[in-house]
C-alpha cells in the first residue's frame, strides 16, 4: 500500500491532484463542523423578525418576500466580521436591492455606539439592524459572522459561518 502511494505521488500531477483532494476534504469537514448546530438551510421558513435600523427605520423580514435576502449576523468586536463586512458593500454595488436585499444584524454588542463605530469605520452602505437575543436563538447563531440566504418564498436557502468574499456571497445569492 505504501509503495503504491509513493509510486502514485512520484508523478507531480498525481501529487497535486491528491493534495487538492485532501485540502477540499479538510475544508468540507471544517465547514461541516463549523455549521454543526446552526439552523439548517433546507427550505424551511426563515424565522421572521421586526428590527430597527441604526437610522430608525423598521424592517420586517417577511416584508421582503418575493426577493432574495442576505442576512449577515455580526458582532462589532469580531475581527473576521470587520474583514468580511466590506464585501457586503461590494455585493451591494454589484447587485441591486431588487435583486437581493442585504441586512446586517448586530448581535453581541456592548452598546449602540460600538455598532455605530463599526459601521462608520467601514463606511458600510447596507442597512444595519439592531439585533436581539431572539434572533440569536431563532437562527441558532454559534459564531460570527453568520450568513443566511432567504429565497423569494421566504425559505432558508443557504448558510455559512466565517469569512466570505464578495464572490462567495454573490455565488450564494445566485
Amino acid at each position: 500500500m505504501i509503495k503504491t502511494y509513493k509510486k502514485f505521488r512520484k508523478n507531480k500531477y498525481n501529487a497535486l491532484l491528491m493534495d487538492a483532494i485532501i485540502i477540499v476534504l479538510v475544508l468540507m469537514a471544517f465547514s461541516w463542523w463549523q455549521n454543526k448546530g446552526s439552523l439548517a438551510a433546507q427550505g424551511q421558513p426563515a424565522p421572521d423578525f421586526v428590527l430597527s435600523s441604526l437610522n430608525g427605520e423598521i424592517h420586517q423580514l417577511s416584508d421582503y418576500q418575493g426577493r432574495q435576502v442576505l442576512v449577515y449576523f455580526f458582532a462589532p468586536w469580531c475581527h473576521i466580521c470587520r474583514a468580511s463586512a466590506p464585501n457586503l458593500n461590494d455585493l451591494r454595488a454589484a447587485r441591486s436591492e431588487e435583486d437581493v436585499m442585504i441586512f446586517m444584524i448586530a448581535q453581541s454588542y456592548e452598546s449602540i455606539t460600538a455598532v455605530e463605530d463599526f459601521v462608520s469605520d467601514l463606511d458600510l452602505k447596507v442597512p444595519v439592524l439592531i439585533g436581539q437575543e431572539q434572533q440569536m436563538q431563532d437562527y441558532k447563531i454559534k459564531g460570527f459572522p453568520s450568513y443566511y440566504v432567504v429565497n423569494e418564498a421566504g425559505e432558508l436557502a443557504s448558510r455559512s459561518i466565517g469569512y466570505s468574499t464578495e464572490l462567495g456571497m454573490r455565488l450564494r445569492t445566485r
